[in-house]
């Protein structure tokens, strides 16, 4: 199961939280016990939506004060009725500001080309973890995909504390550069997402907020688009190929010609060189994730030239180079790392 060890951490997160409020965790969980050690999608589904409903309280006791029930069925309510995805975020994060004292959420542009979305939850000793503020971010990420029927990658996540599980497992999730030790929770994205329209309606709501198993990186009833295919092509070339494809060669398999795809891509926000980039950041950041691969042979398993390509973009994504990257990573998961 892809993020097992993250879903662990939430399920234990909430359930630690409704023992701390009274609760039996055995009657919260339904009588679920961790399988090979860890709690399970269909787990985390049963006791995040038992705690909330035993606790009174849709943060499940991890802020200073409860959340009244209902609040988040209202919130989507009020996202479905917006035009775009910027307006849905923006009426989202307005709701909160009223309902609750205890998260702040901002939804802002920085002026060149990403939207930043941040979540601000004060440390008041009621979650330890510091879990409520990346499950918030990463909530906010799938409900914009959801709302347009798309995904989309973000650029880059920060989220305050240390990690709870391998880095790895946050940048499968949330498809970025994920550091910690932050204020609040930051999420940057394509400033164009925020004019996506809203595809959603009300009716849609129920389905969304159904009771199924937790899966970490599927949204319900949204689909891959041809900016995720072409992604998906692109990362299953370079891992036979050492190379990225090119455009031609994608047209091709997808039955048009290069000058129709290049339009395509553009009219979703995309581009073929846009998504060579962030195919080689993806690739290239999970190879450092991992101790076991050399260095020496990210370069080409990213489709880089020569070193001095990766080094550079590394630097371009990061600050620092390839080695102290993987050197920060590997210190915050206790790895070490292949020479």
């Amino acid at each position: 199961m892809a993020a097992a060890m993250l879903i662990d951490h939430y399920a234990r997160t909430f359930l630690a939280s409704a023992e701390r409020g009274g609760l039996d965790p055995a009657l919260v969980a339904e009588g679920r016990v961790p399988v090979a050690g860890r709690y399970d999608g269909m787990a985390l589904s049963v006791i995040s939506r038992n705690a909330k409903l035993m606790m009174g309280d849709e943060l499940c006791g991890l802020t200073a004060h409860p959340l009244r029930a209902g609040a988040f069925a209202l919130m989507c309510e009020i996202g479905t009725l917006s035009a775009t995805v910027g307006e849905a975020l923006d009426r989202a994060f307005r709701f909160y500001a009223v309902a609750t004292e205890d998260m702040a959420l901002t939804l802002a542009d920085d002026g060149a080309h990403d939207a930043v979305v941040t979540v601000s939850i004060p440390d008041t000793g009621h979650d330890p973890a510091r879990m409520l503020p990346g499950w918030w971010l990463i909530f906010w990420q799938r409900f914009a995909q959801w709302l347009m029927g798309e995904k989309f990658a973000a650029i880059a996540a920060e989220l305050p504390g240390e990690p709870a599980v391998p880095m790895r497992e946050y940048l499968e999730v949330m498809g970025c550069d994920c550091r910690f030790g932050a204020e609040m929770a930051l999420l940057r994205f394509p400033r164009s997402i925020l004019a996506r329209r809203v595809v959603r309606v009300p009716a849609d709501i129920p389905r969304f907020l159904a009771h199924r198993s937790v899966d970490m990186l599927t949204v319900d009833d949204v689909g891959d688009g041809l900016v995720t295919a072409i992604r998906s092509r692109m990362r299953a070339h370079l891992e036979s190929h050492h190379a990225l494809p090119k455009l031609e060669t994608l047209a091709e398999g997808l039955g048009m010609c290069g000058q129709t795809l290049r339009r395509r891509l553009e009219a979703e926000g995309s581009s073929y060189r846009a998504l060579k980039a962030d195919v080689r950041r993806e690739v290239a950041l999970l190879c450092l994730h991992d101790g076991s691969i050399p260095i020496s042979q990210i370069a080409a398993r990213a489709g880089f030239a020569e070193a001095n390509g990766l080094a550079r973009a590394i630097r371009a994504w990061a600050g620092v180079s390839p080695t102290a990257y993987r050197r920060m990573v590997l210190d915050q998961t206790g790895q070490t790392a292949a020479h």
